[in-house]
């Protein structure tokens, strides 16, 4: 059972999609799959534009801070977490000139600071942050810093790879924002997407082609070569949330989960008030470790979030919903959580 942040479990449709024979990539039949994708991925997060390329959110991130390269203001970027530092990291290596404002792992950002350090610094032109800090299970709040941005018109950049298609998201009015397929979207891996509202010009003398964003626009989002298997399996994804109560059910279904954990007495680390449902983080005590559980509940066909550096440092387990499941399917992991964490708990007593 595959319960990772990504990959994902993929659905069979998508499977089979990933399965068709590859076309050439500057064929009409490629061109209206990726049209079609764009069209949901636009419809699903009110973006006006989006570039599909080939690679995984670190470059869709990296093909951001290319863009605020090109701006002349300073930025500010916001980090509570492992991904929000990776921000910190993107930003310092295209030299761009930011401050950082950081909250601790498992807190929200403090957006009365936020607010008073834009309005206080005219010189900030941008803003950077993560949506769901994958690494706490933090979901911060777009719409704050959409309004905060707005007032003092503060360009604002998010990091949406592990909360679209887990939640409801509002990009229209955000300059631009990264994603990927194999997370919530529930495709595979090996896609990223930067969706923006503006017109964004391509810049030859001051960025690399890969990530050039307005070379791909200029090119109707084929500069070069493409994967028509994974953007079909993409397109095919995608379609199942035109029909289904997805964000609903994945909310009700991680309430009912995080009750059900805390009733076994363990710690999830996100207060619900500001969790994202696909991301459930767990702090276990002493004497359980992270890294021996994770691996007997692999051994127990259970594939959960422990092998990060800043997991084990921290001797935390994620359980993350980024697929389909029901109560029905989880309620073994639970029966095997009890099973494998009763001996630890009597030797606490």
């Amino acid at each position: 059972m595959n319960l990772l942040p990504g990959p994902v479990a993929i659905r069979p449709d998508v499977r089979e999609a990933l399965s068709e024979m590859p076309v050439s990539h500057r064929s009409e039949a490629f061109l209206k799959t990726l049209r079609n994708a764009k069209e949901l991925l636009c419809q699903l997060t009110g973006s006006r534009q989006v570039e599909i390329m080939i690679g995984s959110g670190t470059l869709a991130n990296d093909a951001i801070a290319g863009q605020l390269s090109l701006t002349a203001g300073r930025g500010l970027i916001l980090s509570n977490g492992e991904f929000g530092d990776r921000l910190v990291d993107h930003a310092s290596r295209f030299r761009l000139s930011f401050d950082v404002l950081r909250s601790d792992w498992g807190d929200v950002f403090d957006y009365e600071r936020v607010e008073r350090v834009i309005r206080q610094d005219a010189l900030v032109d941008w803003l950077w942050a993560v949506h769901c800090e994958t690494s706490t299970g933090v979901l911060n709040d777009i719409g704050m810093l959409k309004e905060a941005c707005a007032k003092r018109s503060v360009r604002l950049c998010v990091d949406c790879i592990s909360s679209i298609g887990t939640v409801p998201v509002d990009l229209g009015s955000v300059y631009l924002a990264s994603c990927v397929s194999g997370k919530g979207l529930g495709a595979f891996p090996g896609l990223s997407m930067v969706f923006y509202n503006h017109q964004i010009p391509p810049a030859p003398g001051a960025l690399p082609r890969y990530l050039d964003l307005g070379f791909y626009a200029s090119r109707d989002g084929v500069p070069f070569t493409h994967s028509s298997n994974l953007v079909s399996a993409l397109l095919r994804a995608l379609q199942r949330f035109r029909s289904t109560n997805r964000f609903v059910e994945t909310l009700d279904l991680s309430m009912w989960l995080k009750g059900r954990l805390r009733e076994l007495g363990y710690h999830v680390v996100t207060p619900d008030a500001h969790a994202s449902p696909a991301v459930i983080t767990i702090a276990l005590p002493d004497p359980l470790r992270s890294g021996d559980l994770g691996r007997q509940l692999e051994d127990a066909g259970y594939m959960l979030s422990y092998r990060s550096d800043y997991l084990l440092k921290r001797n935390w387990i994620q359980i993350c919903l980024m697929a389909e499941w029901s109560r029905e399917r989880l309620v073994p992991l639970l029966d095997k959580l009890r099973e494998i964490c009763a001996p630890a708990r009597r030797s606490m007593a």
